[in-house]
């Protein structure tokens, strides 16, 4: 980590390893940390919301050592910019992007939706609606990066 002057934004990073015990801690910081640099108890909800079902993924899906949260609230641009980062497998990797694309590929309450009525008919336990409820309660702009075994899923919320 490299320390740096930056008098205008909100900045915060974390790194741990993959326990579940850590997330609810890290979301109650993020919530506190953002509701005092946005001074905006709702966005820090939301915010905070998509931390924990990020970290969740992170966690769950973790293949090493390593998981980063950083948060930067750029006052210019009016945005937060949300960064979770983490090794995983090949095949993880694979089904992460498939995810982005489907629920980047319509109308955020559509496709919120159809992924409610996709996890009621599995029976495997599972939901893959963390994404899918991030970008309907937020209409934020998903995206993700690899470089080998790390995966980096970046949130841009428009604050606006």
């Amino acid at each position: 980590m490299e320390l740096f002057k930056n008098v205008q934004n909100g900045f915060i990073e974390m790194i741990f390893g993959p326990r579940w015990t850590y997330i609810a801690t890290v979301r109650t910081f993020l919530q506190n940390f953002l509701a005092i640099t946005l001074a905006d108890n709702n966005w820090a909800d939301v915010i905070s919301m998509a931390a924990s079902e990020l970290l969740e993924n992170a966690v769950k899906y973790a293949s090493d050592e390593g998981t980063k949260i950083c948060v930067e609230h750029r006052k210019e641009e009016n945005k937060l910019y949300l960064v979770v980062e983490n090794f995983t497998y090949q095949e993880n990797i694979a089904i992460l992007r498939s995810e982005i694309d489907k629920i980047n590929s319509g109308d955020p309450t559509e496709v919120y939706l159809k992924k409610m009525q996709e996890a009621a008919l599995r029976t495997d336990g599972g939901s893959q609606l963390g994404l899918a409820r991030i970008r309907y309660e937020s209409n934020a702009d998903i995206s993700m990066s690899v470089e080998g075994d790390l995966v980096k899923v970046t949130v841009i919320f428009d604050l606006k």
